[in-house]
């Protein structure tokens, strides 16, 4: 419990999934009604880092610490290729013909 509390703090930090944090490791079962009621807002998600620092084991300098680090995310496979990559597949697969013109629309003209 403790470390699935401290990835999310790390890693993902939505309000969905710190509501359903609460929901499956809470005792308080206020908390779970007030937070499946009302919807996402600053001071929600605030009352839910709260309730996840407690569960952890968190002093709230730890739960400080983890929030001013940025969100580690992986990079897709994409991104994560050298960048020389990715312009080299751009630059082959541009046309080597020019665009055909595009015929202009005829103007309807309407019947008196």
């Amino acid at each position: 419990m403790k470390e699935e509390i401290k990835n999310y703090f790390t890693t993902d930090r939505s309000h969905a999934l710190g509501v359903a944090l609460v929901i499956k490791h809470s005792n308080r079962l206020s908390l779970k009604k007030q937070v499946n009621i009302h919807p996402q807002s600053e001071y929600m998600t605030g009352i839910i880092h709260e309730e996840l620092r407690e569960l952890a084991g968190l002093s709230r300098d730890e739960l400080y610490e983890l929030l001013q680090k940025p969100i580690s995310k992986p990079l897709p496979e994409s991104i994560a290729q050298a960048p020389e990559v990715v312009i080299a597949e751009a630059i082959s697969t541009v046309p080597e013909s020019p665009v055909e013109d595009i015929p202009a629309e005829k103007k309807v003209r309407r019947k008196k």
